[in-house]
């Protein structure tokens, strides 16, 4: 297997394209504009340790660390049938796995540059990516497969290390969006940004792809238990994958956007569900912590001056992806006027991020503008006014209320969160987040609130890489903590809840 491993990378390092030393437009390692001190990648308080450059086989020393063989093939990683019985001590079992290459400290620094807004956020090792899937549960005794990869440092920050649970933000539902495949045709743009900054830093990452992404069936976007479960479960992955004591007992959980619902839901749902280890951070960049009544609302008549095209593609992907996994493919359908369901499933099951909330090939491409060209006038009238009015009171308008108020549970008040929200976000604003802020304070989080004044929706993490860095080394190194982060003074002006539906910060509603 090694042979070929060897293979395979020496055919990708002649690939590699180098960065330029000064790319155009991108703030270096040093900048201080919002407000963070940018000290580059640190070591302070940490054993340095792994595969040298210089010394033996990198690839070889990474194999060695793996209690299993790697060399499954991709039908095998994403198509495995379900075990005949369930018990929860198989949460996080290893369906499959398969070692995919390394990525050589250059491939990784040119994807910043690749993106002016991204600064570049200072890397110091290459890093081995491996491919796996495991067994989650979306409800009781119901186990879904999800894949995911695992990111592994040839100089780790320690040995043994702790684990960083990174969950991504929004690519899409179709399989080809799935991170862990690196599809061509997929939206790597947010993810490869967050990983890299992690795994080129150091540390040992684990990125769940979700259910449905690249696995059976649609991603289900939004939906708390698979993104949660698949999150705590793959602290339990992690560690069935390498040798004892490659991994220590602490993890940090990390999320971007979606990604930031995934790690506040896996959270939620720690004391009942529980972890490999202890969870002892959660780091959240521009999370969604909206109600996810939101979607609804935009199906009334209400939300059509609202209404744009990614706004509706996230409408459909909410709706479909629910749809499916509670009452399964037909259902997911039958939401749907009848001469526009099928090719929105097309859609939605082969187009990525970019697209799929595109005008050229996204719901405009099939006419699809506001909530009555699309669903059925149930949905419209029943769902869309539960949304806006809280009048609920059909049986179909009480099922999606449920799902709504699943999907925003309590976060567990133990664990730490640190949220980065950045000033000029225009995906998601200020005051959109805002009202995630004031649900999570109400719901008593230990809540630290930092804002980086110029960062956007995704740039956010490399900007401020340098203070979550040192943070993080001091929670799970027992290094130095940092200065205090930026707050929302930085801002000039107080926050304030903008959506326009109800933010109720009463767990029982959505």
């Amino acid at each position: 297997m090694r042979v070929a491993i060897a293979g395979a990378i020496l055919e990708m390092s002649v690939a590699v394209v180098g960065c330029r030393d000064e790319p155009g437009g991108v703030t270096q390692p040093g900048t201080t504009d919002t407000g963070v001190v940018d000290t580059g990648t640190t070591t302070t308080g940490t054993t340095t340790t792994g595969a040298d450059e210089s010394s033996g086989d990198p690839v070889d020393a990474i194999v060695e660390r793996l209690a299993r063989d790697c060399e499954d093939p991709s039908e095998q990683i994403y198509t495995t049938a379900p075990p005949e019985a369930w018990s929860p001590d198989m949460r996080g079992a290893i369906a499959g796995c398969a070692y995919d290459r390394r990525i050589l400290v250059e491939e990784m620094t040119a994807h910043y540059a690749e993106y002016e807004e991204f600064p570049d956020p200072g890397l110091s090792t290459s890093v081995h990516a491996i491919t796996l899937s495991y067994w989650t549960e979306r409800q009781p005794d119901e186990p879904v497969l999800t894949s995911a990869t695992v990111y592994v440092p040839d100089e780790l920050r320690a040995d043994p290390a702790p684990l960083l649970v990174l969950g991504h933000g929004s690519v899409g539902i179709a399989d080809s969006c799935a991170p862990s495949r690196d599809d061509d045709n997929g939206f790597d743009k947010d993810w490869k940004a967050l990983v890299y900054q992690f795994a080129g830093d150091g540390w040992i990452v684990i990125m769940p792809d979700f259910p449905g992404l690249g696995t059976e069936g649609p991603g289900t976007w939004m939906l708390s238990t698979d993104e949660g479960h698949a999150i705590l479960d793959a602290t339990r992955a992690a560690r069935r994958l390498f040798e004892d004591g490659t991994l220590n007992d602490l993890n940090a959980l990390i999320g971007q956007s979606n990604g930031g619902h995934a790690t506040l839901s896996a959270q939620a749902m720690l004391d009942d569900y529980g972890a490999e280890g202890q969870v002892v951070a959660n780091v959240l960049y521009s999370p969604y912590w909206l109600s996810n009544a939101a979607w609804g609302a935009l199906v009334s008549p209400v939300g059509d001056a609202l209404l744009n095209s990614v706004f509706m593609s996230m409408t459909l992907q909410y709706f479909y992806g629910h749809a499916y996994a509670y009452e399964g493919s037909q259902a997911a359908l039958d939401l749907m006027l009848p001469d526009k369901a099928q090719d929105v499933a097309e859609l939605l099951e082969s187009e990525c991020w970019g697209d799929v909330t595109g005008e050229e090939l996204g719901p405009p491409s099939l006419g699809i503008m506001l909530g009555e060209d699309v669903f059925t006038e149930e949905v419209v009238d029943e769902v869309g006014t539960c949304a806006v009015l809280e009048q609920c009171e059909s049986a179909l308008a009480q099922a999606w209320r449920e799902r709504w108020v699943a999907d925003r549970p309590t976060p567990s008040p133990d664990v730490p969160i640190v949220y980065w929200l950045g000033g000029v976000d225009d995906f998601l604003p200020p005051g959109f987040q805002q009202c995630g802020i004031e649900r999570l304070v109400a719901n008593d989080a230990d809540l630290t609130l930092c804002v980086d004044a110029e960062g956007g929706h995704a740039e956010v993490a490399p900007r401020t890489a340098a203070w979550v860095r040192q943070y993080l080394e001091s929670v799970l190194l027992g290094g130095a903590a940092p200065e205090p982060c930026p707050g929302v003074d930085t801002l000039g002006m107080e926050l304030s809840c903008t959506l326009p539906i109800v933010n109720s910060t009463d767990p029982a509603d959505p």
